[in-house]
């Protein structure tokens, strides 16, 4: 008897509903808030828009990297919480937070004592230069606070503990879009600070971000019961098997980001126009976007979990049911670009022809937005949920760093192509991606549980 597709179960789709949505909002109120931040900065002119986009881009690194860290941890705590292990959990969540930390703090220390070489690596242009040395001697603090949060966040959600990061978006879309209103402008009796405002408004935000999440931790959460002694928990079995599975992950997102990062590069050698026309066609992308990885991101709990409690055949019809779901969520999103296009361009202080530019570059994403569904659905959710994060790295790393990053090196420095041409070049890595992903889930060999080794034996 043939078993009936989990596109019917209502199980199945309350449980994806219930994780997607907090996702989906959580991370349309950080965008709400980044956008903020944009429009601001774009009323002050060209410049300052390139400078905080490409002072921004180490942050990006940054930020992939302990998204990949924390995302790693999540392969084996969805599993784990399958298996309702909680010791394990506490135990991978405190070795994720003590490598975040570290990491934070030496990349904090880069950007705050080298600023204008971080600059100069982006774009040759000495104004931007400076406007973004002035942002990136404030905005290292960021890195600290925003390390430690993010990881917790990250961390949390493949227990299914979601609601608490909306109500810290909530609060960073308030704190930050007022601080910025008040520093950047000079309002309240406060001198007008532009780009430097607008790095305090941000660090001033992460510090009420991370007392938001280590308060609901350790006094209000009902499910881990997490301690301050939880902090401190080690288990070098547990650390063996985050380095064999998690590690891969944040190996991905680094040079994932480092290849888009190279991209933004290009674009700068390009002129300003083309950095500010592709910071402004990034928002709304983004905003199409977090519906993919809130599939995504709910995706790799609901099959991690099914995995960990033993339940392969469930998983096998999940998985196939998300690939489908990845066909209309991708739809969604390439409306939404389409519809999003004029209404927030529209919103910048930039020449016409940037404006134009824009528009153009959105046309080509709402083409190239169906791709990133299926993949990102596919690396993120099924292949990390699915407990082979591995074979994620290279499809990833060998789409960007095979085929678009070199096309798009070529398309600028050699054959001098039009700004959209190189462009679209950056994006080519996406149908590659599709295809290594079809291949690799043509059966099911590939998915596993990856519990079984250094998980401690006792449970509290």
């Amino acid at each position: 008897m043939r078993r009936k597709s989990a596109l019917w179960d209502k199980t199945f789709l309350l449980t994806l509903v219930t994780l997607m949505v907090p996702m989906i909002l959580q991370n349309l109120l950080t965008l709400g808030t980044q956008m903020m931040d944009s429009i601001m900065l774009g009323q002050l002119g060209q410049n300052e828009l390139s400078a905080s986009s490409l002072a921004n881009q180490p942050f990006f690194i940054f930020n992939l990297l302990i998204f990949g860290m924390a995302s790693g941890s999540s392969v084996l705590n969805a599993q784990f919480w399958g298996k309702r292990d909680i010791r394990s959990i506490k135990i991978i969540i405190s070795i994720c937070l003590k490598v975040a930390f570290t990491v934070s703090i030496l990349l904090a220390a880069v950007v705050m004592l080298f600023p204008r070489a971080v600059m100069a690596v982006y774009t040759n242009d000495q104004a931007v230069i400076e406007l973004g040395a002035q942002y990136l001697q404030v905005i290292g603090w960021c890195y600290i606070f925003h390390g430690i949060a993010s990881t917790l966040l990250t961390s949390i959600r493949s227990v299914g503990i979601v609601r608490v990061a909306v109500v810290d978006s909530v609060f960073a879309l308030v704190c930050n879009t007022s601080l910025n209103y008040i520093l950047i402008f000079g309002k309240l009796g406060f001198p007008a600070l532009g780009v430097r405002g607008a790095a305090i408004a941000t660090v001033i935000t992460r510090i009420g971000e991370v007392a938001i999440v280590l308060t609901y931790l350790l006094f209000i959460d009902k499910k881990l019961k997490f301690r301050p002694r939880d902090l401190a928990a080690f288990e070098m079995g547990l650390l063996k098997n985050y380095l064999k599975n998690g590690l891969p992950v944040a190996f991905n997102e680094v040079f994932w980001s480092i290849g888009v990062s190279i991209q933004s590069m290009i674009l700068g050698r390009l002129g300003a126009d083309a950095v500010s026309a592709s910071q402004m066609s990034s928002i709304v992308q983004q905003f199409a976007t977090v519906f993919i990885f809130g599939v995504a991101n709910a995706a790799a709990i609901i099959i991690g979990n099914d995995i960990g409690a033993g339940r392969m055949e469930e998983a096998k019809s999940r998985i196939r049911a998300f690939r489908w779901i990845a066909v209309w969520v991708g739809l969604l999103a390439a409306g939404v670009i389409l519809v999003l296009s004029r209404p927030v361009v529209g919103f910048y202080n930039v020449p016409e022809e940037t404006k134009e530019l824009a528009l153009q570059m959105l046309r080509m994403l709402s083409v190239i937005v169906l791709f990133v569904s299926q993949t990102g659905i596919g690396v993120v959710g099924l292949l990390r949920g699915g407990g082979d994060p591995r074979f994620g790295v290279f499809v990833d790393l060998c789409g960007l760093w095979l085929f678009a990053v070199p096309a798009a090196l070529l398309a600028a420095f050699v054959f001098h192509a039009p700004v959209l041409a190189v462009y679209l070049c950056s994006k080519l890595d996406e149908p590659v991606k599709l295809v290594m992903l079809t291949w690799r889930m043509r059966n099911d060999r590939w998915i596993k549980d990856v519990t079984t080794a250094g998980a401690p034996q006792e449970l509290p």
